[in-house]
């Protein structure tokens, strides 16, 4: 093992590069001799740490979300409004789905286990936002009449289609923005939709602010 990876905590530093490798590439092509390589040690130090590529990838999938957790608590920590916290935290959802190979969320459904975590994960992770949309009711931020559940759900499965769709291969007249500028774009349409004048005004003044 190099000197420099003495310095961290090996099992650390093996979850840290397989989430990135993971991510960048996908589950499948990333094969366990390409950890060891890149971290200059051997695979049989990766299987002391994990029995296997599936616990790799569990185990990892936990770092990213604890990373993320991390993020969203910061996001909150430094804003007061309900809605500016609301587009952050989908802002931060863009980036890193923007970031993920497509062949990531596809290889996912060839792990059963991970795929119930994940589904699990994503409910909970639905109720929270709703709870923040109904705070933002509370607040007159949003319409009454607005179905908080519709919202959320169709939300997601655009932004999800944007993001596994090759748009890069020309033959689509989305092809030309980008997935993040689409991807807030549909945000704020969404948003602007179920928002009251108060909430509206909100959201031009985070444009402004963002140069969105």
């Amino acid at each position: 093992m190099k000197e420099e990876h003495t310095k961290e905590n090996v099992r650390e530093l093996i979850l840290k590069t397989a989430l990135e490798q993971f991510t960048k590439n996908g589950i499948k092509d990333v094969k366990m001799d390409d950890i060891a390589s890149m971290l200059s040690v051997s695979k049989r130090t990766i299987y002391e740490h994990f029995k296997d590529k599936e616990q790799l990838l569990v185990e990892a999938l936990q770092l990213h979300n604890e990373i993320m957790r991390k993020k969203g608590k910061e996001i909150i920590r430094h804003s007061k409004d309900i809605l500016k916290i609301i587009l952050k935290l989908y802002d931060l959802y863009i980036k890193t789905l923007s970031s993920t190979n497509r062949k990531f969320f596809s290889d996912i459904k060839k792990y059963p286990e991970l795929c119930k975590k994940k589904t699990h994960d994503d409910n909970k992770n639905f109720k929270s936002f709703i709870t923040w949309l109904e705070e933002g009711r509370r607040q007159g931020l949003f319409r009454e009449d607005a179905n908080f559940e519709i919202f959320s759900i169709t939300l997601t499965r655009n932004l999800e289609t944007i993001f596994m769709t090759n748009l890069n291969a020309g033959d689509d007249e989305l092809s030309k923005h980008s997935p993040q500028e689409l991807g807030r774009m549909i945000i704020v349409f969404y948003l602007r939709g179920i928002s009251t004048l108060k909430g509206q005004e909100i959201i031009e003044e985070y444009l402004k602010e963002n140069n969105i």
